[in-house]
Parts: structure tokens; sequence; C-alpha cells
């Protein structure tokens, strides 16, 4: 079976004599994958000694150290494959899940992840794999097409980690609920089977409830990670080789629909990784650009998600309605431009209905949820209407449904160069990257950057030169960041709930496909707000170290404020619509200005700022 911590070596060392370790080098005072304990400086001129300057970590501290040659951050669906690379080379490796490992991600799902390919997309050369359809970079687009084996058989692949594949036709061949010339997919893929898959390695160390906090970057190396234990609220310092981020594109800044943000994405999914990146002086892209489904609104006290509503993805698009009872694709406008035909084009279709005066009162469409409808939609669309009727008298097939633009996906991503590392930090290679406008990552490219971004972490690995000389300096200020968050007190304190909902009611609009710009300016001026007045009065209830939820939310409304100011100003500077992205006062494409990432970076002072990388 695959270690667990209790069964790791372990070393005794100060904390002080830990970050002179790096003299030596990152790796030469620990085993791979083993884990040295220690303390806190006890003084103010030890936290000096160390790099910190915050006075209230003047107490003793504990923490972990770990060293593995790789350290891989998330333990979703990309980083299940790019996991699977790592295990065909028998190579170890340490990997960090912020939920209880198999739960996080869409792993979270597993009940119906709904897996996607393109039938006979398997290529031999990067001149076969197609040109992509959406600005990102064609170079590492077309590298990560090439010989992607899950392309050939996804049912044996899938059939090899445990999966059954429930769903079947009547001669048992396995039932496709997409099943059309560019895309083939079938359900209720059961990924737990995959996440045991993986826990049953002994070469995998797992480090579940674990949340990044910090990327360890010097002198332009990553050389790991800094995490919080959120049971026990130990820090965790990873040193590593190599670091390759997996994490889950994040939406839990878009809005609040009385119980949740409204997205099927997971709460976790809090732009952690990338916010460090950021905090670096790392380069942030596409932030502006996100995915949406047409997902339930009403009744309003249940998440507007698809693990608990009824919507309308792209192939049930010819349900949709205005208020009017008109259907979207009888408008000549939405017929003759076939904006039906893709998720993207929905998203324009509804914006059509909008500025007509006929979509619904919160600026989505309705969907006539007929019985012969709900038939052939996605089983757990079927299983949220049934359990919506019988507990709760509400019956979707009765009359028509509100539906509104439901984020599932979202850019805000490293920029790499095409070996999926970032180009601001070597040894750090990026599963969610080159979404470009996307919008996210589907599951088709999170497989192949999954695979791809491993394959070229084990070459950098295989010739892997130490640093000459490591502080660590960095570590002691992130410990210092986060004891602040813990223990601050202040006068008329706001809790992390307050400033997090404050942020998501900002976003309501902002975060929608359409995106006028009095209404990105209004958002932009109150999230500067919320960042002047509402983040320094924001303090714990209390400072408990044991799954402390406040302090956790605290860290995260932090990251959360960095990616919704990066969407919104992002928005704004693009001046130009392009799929899902609407600008209604520049409403086409613009690639003579346009055809580029917008990379931006965050000063000292919380500024933003950015510059056009062309694709």
């Amino acid at each position: 079976m695959g270690k667990t911590q209790g069964e790791k070596e372990m070393r005794s060392i100060d904390r002080r004599s830990f970050f002179k370790l790096g003299g030596l080098t990152a790796g030469a005072a620990a085993l791979t994958g083993g884990m040295l304990a220690g303390c806190a400086p006890q003084s103010q001129t030890d936290m000096a000694a160390t790099g910190g300057e915050n006075e209230t970590v003047d107490a003793a501290v504990p923490y972990a150290v770990f060293d593995t040659d790789i350290l891989v951050i998330g333990a979703g669906y990309g980083a299940s494959f790019a996991m699977q690379e790592a295990c065909k080379a028998g190579q170890n490796m340490l990997v960090i899940d912020k939920a209880p490992y198999g739960f996080g991600g869409a792993f979270g799902m597993n009940f119906d992840i709904m897996n996607t390919w393109v039938p006979g997309a398997f290529y031999e050369t990067e001149e076969e794999v197609p040109v992509a359809t959406k600005i990102r970079n064609e170079s590492l687009y077309r590298k990560t097409g090439v010989q992607n084996e899950v392309e050939l058989n996804p049912d044996v692949v899938c059939a090899n980690w445990g999966e059954i594949l429930s769903a079947r036709n009547e001669d048992g061949t396995p039932f496709y609920i997409y099943d059309f010339p560019t895309t083939r997919g079938f359900e209720h893929s059961m990924t737990r089977h995959w996440s045991d898959h993986f826990r049953a390695k002994d070469y995998i160390t797992v480090h579940d409830r674990t949340m990044i906090t910090d990327l360890i970057i010097e002198g332009g190396r990553c050389l790991g990670a800094v995490g919080l234990h959120i049971p026990t609220g130990e820090y965790r310092v990873y040193r590593a080789k190599v670091t390759l981020t997996a994490t889950g594109g994040c939406t839990q800044f878009y809005g609040w629909n009385s119980t949740s943000p409204t997205t099927n994405n997971v709460c976790d999914n809090t732009a952690d990784v990338e916010m460090a990146l950021l905090r670096h002086g790392g380069k942030i892209a596409n932030a502006e650009f996100g995915s949406y489904d047409m997902m339930g609104a009403f009744p309003r006290s249940f998440a507007a998600s698809e693990g608990s509503m009824v919507g309308a993805d792209s192939v049930h698009s010819g349900d949709l309605m205005d208020s009017e009872g008109t259907y979207l694709k009888d408008y000549p406008e939405i017929a003759e431009k076939e904006y039906l035909a893709t998720q993207s084009g929905v998203m324009q279709a509804v914006d059509v209905v909008v500025r007509a005066g006929k979509g619904s009162e919160s600026g989505g469409v309705y969907l006539d949820c007929k019985e012969e409808s709900l038939a052939t939609m996605r089983w757990m669309y079927q299983r949220n209407a049934q359990l919506l009727k019988e507990k709760f008298g509400y019956d979707f097939t009765a009359q028509p449904t509100e539906v509104v633009p439901e984020m599932y996906e979202h850019g805000g991503e490293p920029i790499t160069d095409d070996n999926a590392m970032c180009v601001d930090a070597e040894g750090l290679f990026c599963v969610r990257a080159n979404a470009g406008s996307e919008g996210g990552m589907m599951n088709i490219t999170n497989r192949r950057m999954g695979r791809y971004a491993m394959k070229k972490a084990l070459e950098y690995l295989a010739t892997y030169e130490e640093p000459a000389s490591v502080t660590y300096e960095g570590v002691a200020a992130e410990i210092a960041r986060l004891e602040d968050l813990r223990t601050r007190t202040v006068d008329d304190p706001l809790r992390p709930i307050t400033v997090r909902r404050n942020i998501q009611h900002a976003c309501a609009e902002a975060g929608r496909p359409v995106r006028p710009a009095d209404v990105l300016e209004t958002v932009k001026a109150e999230l500067d707000r919320i960042m002047a007045e509402d983040l320094p009065r924001m303090a714990c209830a209390d400072d408990s170290l044991v799954q402390n939820a406040d302090w956790k939310d605290a860290i995260e409304v932090v990251n959360l404020l960095d990616i919704a100011r990066l969407t919104v100003e992002a928005s704004l500077a693009r001046e130009e619509s392009r799929d899902a992205f609407i600008r209604p006062d520049f409403p086409e494409p613009d690639d003579a200005n346009w055809k580029c990432a917008l990379a931006y970076t965050r000063a000292e002072d919380g500024s933003l700022s950015y510059e056009k990388i062309a694709y």
C-alpha cells in the first residue's frame, strides 16, 4: 500500500538549523519522501535570522519538513494522468490533496464524472494535430496532442483503472451519452476507483487535507512548497527537486445563489498555488476567460450546480426558451450563426435573448424540461429532478425552469514554455496551463496536459542539478504571514466568511459571460474597497490550530480577492468579444490586437499590471 505519514523515518532538527541547510543544498540532508521535525524560532533574533518579520510569531510553532524528488500539488482528474506517467517510470512522488484523498476536485464528484474524447484523435506527429480552435500557445497544444494512448481506446484505459462502465447498451457495449463525429463520452465514471489505484502504489505518498499556501522560490527556481495540515494546524515544508501543480480552476468568487456560488466547482479550488506564484512576481494569464453551462437557479435554496440541480449543456440547448416561450433555436440570428452547437455559443445565444429584453429576471433564460427531454439528459440531472420532486414537491417538468450561466471552469493560469514549465519558476511544471480562451481545463486538455507535464518533469529530473545555495528565507516569512492571519486582533473585526461573501456578491455580475464596462468599473471599485477596508479588518473568531475553519477561510479569502481582481481588470483590459467572453461595447473578436494572453503581475502594494504575450 502507499506510504502514510506514520511510516516515514523521522529525525529531529531545530528550525534554525533547517534553514542553515540552505548553505549546503536543498536535498542534501534528508530522505526522498522523508520527514524532518522541528519547531519555530524562539525569539525575534531567531526570526530575523531566518527571514521573518512579523512580531506575532515569537512563540514556538510546530512544523515538519519533507523531502521528495517530485511534489504533486493536487490529486484530482489532471493530477491522476500525471501520476500515471510517473508510475510507469517507477518514480517516487509525494502528492498533496487539499481535500480528503479521493474526494477532492473531480474525484469529489465521483458519482458522475463524464469522460469525453475526440474519436480517432491519436496523432503520431505534431503536424497531424488539428489547429487549436481557441487562442492559446499553438506549439504547446500540438506537443500535448501527440501519441496520447488514452485516445486510442478510452474505454480500456478507464477499465484498467477499475472502471466497470455501468451504462451499457443491450449488446453489452458501453453506452455513450455523447456520440458525435467530434465528441464521444460516457458518464457514470466512478473516479474513486482511480484514487484507489494510486493509493495502492508503494511509491506514492499522499498527504491529504493539506493546503498549500506558498511556493518556495529562490533565484528563479521552485524548490518546493509550504503547506498547512488543516486538521492539526501543523506547518509543513515540502522540499522538492520538481514541483508539479495540478489544482483546479477557481470559480468560488462567482456570485452567491442563496447557498453557494453559481458553480459546480469544488469549494477547495481557491487559486492557492496560482496566487502564491503571483505574490512571488510570477505572471498569471487568461483570468478573464471562463467556461459555462446553463444551470437551474430555482428553487433558490438549492445550489446552482450540476450536482444538485437540472440544467442544459450544449447537447440539450434546443430546450432553452425565452420569457415568452420562444425557443432559442428558432431565433434567426441564433440559427444563422449556429450558436447552439457549442457551449460558448450557447452563452452568445443567451446574450441575444437578454439584449432583446426576453431573458429571465436573473439575466438567464428558461429550460423547457419536458419529460421526454429529461429522459435523455445526464443521469445526475435525472436524479436531481427526481429527488427534488420526491423530497420537496418541486416538479421540473411542470413548468419551464429559470437557468443562468454557471461557471464550471476558469482561467487564471501560469505562463509556461513548450515543456509545460512555468517561465517564472524553473522546476515548476503546470498541468493547468495553456487553456487560453477556452476558459479553464476541459477533461480532454486536462488528460493531455497531465500526461505531458509529468513526462517533461521526469526529463528535467533526470538532468537535475542542485542549486549552489538556498536560504529558505521565504518559508519563515510565509509562516509569519499565516500566523498573523490566525492570531490577528483588530477593532471592529470582520469574520473571513463575511469578506468572502462581499467578494462573491461583488462578482455576481462581473463573472458572467456578458461583461459591460460600467458593471466591471463598479465591481473593480468595490474590490479595491474590500482590499483597502475589509481585508485589514479581517480576523478569526479564535486562534486555535485544530480544524480552524476561520483560519482556512482567511487564507483563502486573500487568494479569492486577488483572482477576482485579476478577472475584473483583465476583463476591462481586453477590448473584444471572444468565445464565452462577451464585451457589449466591443462585440467582435479582434485578432490584430487581442490574439494574445494578458499576463498579469502584482506589485508589493497590490496593484496589478499586464503585458501582452502573443499566441
